[in-house]
Parts: structure tokens; C-alpha cells; sequence
């Protein structure tokens, strides 16, 4: 949504460095995603999750916004997975 978002403002928006542009929200979405997906795993996969806003729900703080998180939780196997993630 990010990267797309901004693909599309500045597609055919005759600036010269429309594609240093585009390229670098291309960079910087891939760099965001990383970043996201490497917290979320960091906070699943510790044994005892304190941060719990409800069962199988945590809320991460990630920049400048919160990470809302519902996930499954396999206790034989010892794995979570996630359900659903959104950012405000």
C-alpha cells in the first residue's frame, strides 16, 4: 500500500528524477517491511509474551505508530502464527 501509493503519485508526474523517486519509496518500502517483519517475529517468538493486550493479541510500538497483532498460538508444537496484523 505504501509503495504503491506512491508509484502512482509520482508516475507520469513529468519530473525529471521521476524514477530516482519511485525507486528509492521502492527501497525504503522494502526496508519498512523488513523492519516490521523482524519485530513481530522477535516479539512471537519469546516464550512469555508480556505485553498482552487480550489473549493472542499483542500491540507493538514501531516508530511512531503501534503494531496491533492477533495471532494462533500451537501449543504442542510451540509456534504462533499470525491472523492479523494493521498499523495505526
Amino acid at each position: 500500500m505504501y509503495r504503491s501509493y506512491f508509484e502512482n503519485l509520482f508516475q507520469d508526474s513529468w519530473i525529471w528524477s521521476e524514477n530516482q523517486i519511485i525507486s528509492s519509496y521502492i527501497a525504503e518500502s522494502k526496508n519498512r517491511k523488513h523492519e516490521v517483519l523482524k519485530l513481530i517475529e522477535e516479539a512471537l517468538q519469546k516464550e512469555n509474551i508480556l505485553w498482552r493486550k487480550e489473549e493472542n493479541s499483542i500491540i507493538i510500538k514501531w516508530r511512531t505508530k503501534y503494531i496491533f497483532i492477533n495471532f494462533k498460538e500451537d501449543k504442542i508444537l510451540k509456534e504462533r502464527y499470525v491472523i492479523d496484523i494493521w498499523i495505526r
